[in-house]
């Protein structure tokens, strides 16, 4: 595309003979500068931004090369566990019959 925004030449010309003869030539000059320091502001700002974005993705990269790099130091399994499960056999509680009540025990 050889416009500027979608504008073409004749475009732009006709959009700077319309601020001159609306804005007059006294202020035709101020309204410019202004605007050019509002656009400078803006690439600053944009600048800022993508530097700040860009050292933030390098801090999140750095770490996850880090996590990649270095294993994660997982603790060996505990020992033998020495819970045991109470016996079917002889236990009163092994086969409760319909009529115990929770209330009763």
């Amino acid at each position: 595309m050889d416009s500027l925004f979608g504008i073409g030449p004749m475009e732009v010309a006709f959009i700077f003979l319309l601020a001159f003869i609306l804005l007059g030539p006294r202020d035709l000059p101020r309204m410019a500068y202004q605007l050019g320091r509002w656009i400078r502001q803006a690439q600053l700002l944009y600048e800022e931004m993508r530097r700040e974005w860009e050292a933030e993705v390098r801090e999140i990269s750095r770490e996850i090369e880090r996590s990649v790099s270095d294993p994660l130091e997982i603790p060996p399994p505990p020992e033998a566990a020495t819970y045991q499960l109470p016996s079917l056999s002889g236990s009163a509680d092994a086969n409760p019959s319909p009529t115990d009540r929770p209330e009763d025990r």
